[in-house]
């Protein structure tokens, strides 16, 4: 029996939640999330960040020019390399819907980086540049967990079927017949 496109919607919208969920309850993926994506991808930003703050100036986005522009190009940067692999993995596992998700997330991205970066050269709305930029930073954040959701090598706990997972009491997989002694 065929599946319906509304079957295949809703898989989508649950691998996405489950997705987006699984990994956030795991240790070892939010801190390589939090300190290798956000803090040391992000590094760009976190230095702005630090000089705007020890210069003293108001935290007024017209004053955060080099926040601006470190926000500017983090998030195409991050998007770019999240929906890459994200439609990689789903081209090989032949989910179109995540590639259709993947394409269209890095269009958005494109286009709001492309609109955004002529903005920030004019130096024109100012305030809507910065905060656009925060949004698809989060957005791009958020795509990347999607992306990485299923890296063994984020996972604290070992899968039961590697070598060194699982009980070690439990049958084996596979049988022994055949063999000679």
């Amino acid at each position: 029996m065929e599946k319906k496109n509304s079957e295949y919607n809703l898989e989508f919208w649950r691998e996405l939640k489950r997705r987006t969920r699984v990994p956030l309850s795991d240790l070892t993926f939010i801190f390589y999330l939090v300190f290798g994506v956000v803090v040391f991808s992000g590094f760009g930003v976190v230095v702005e960040l630090v000089k705007h703050s020890f210069a003293g100036a108001p935290f007024d986005v017209s004053s955060l020019t080099g926040v601006r522009a470190a926000l500017s190009v983090f998030y195409p940067a991050l998007i770019g390399a999240a929906t890459l692999q994200l439609t990689l993995e789903a081209v090989k596992k032949s989910e179109s819907l995540m590639v259709v998700f993947a394409i269209t997330s890095l269009l958005v991205m494109l286009g709001f980086a492309v609109f955004h970066g002529i903005q920030e050269f004019r130096q024109e709305s100012q305030t809507q540049v910065f905060w656009f930029s925060v949004i698809l930073s989060v957005f791009g954040i958020w795509i990347w967990t999607i992306a990485n959701a299923d890296n063994p090598d984020l996972k604290t706990k070992p899968r039961n079927d590697d070598a060194v997972g699982g009980g070690v009491n439990r049958k084996l997989k596979g049988s022994t017949e055949g063999f000679v002694q």
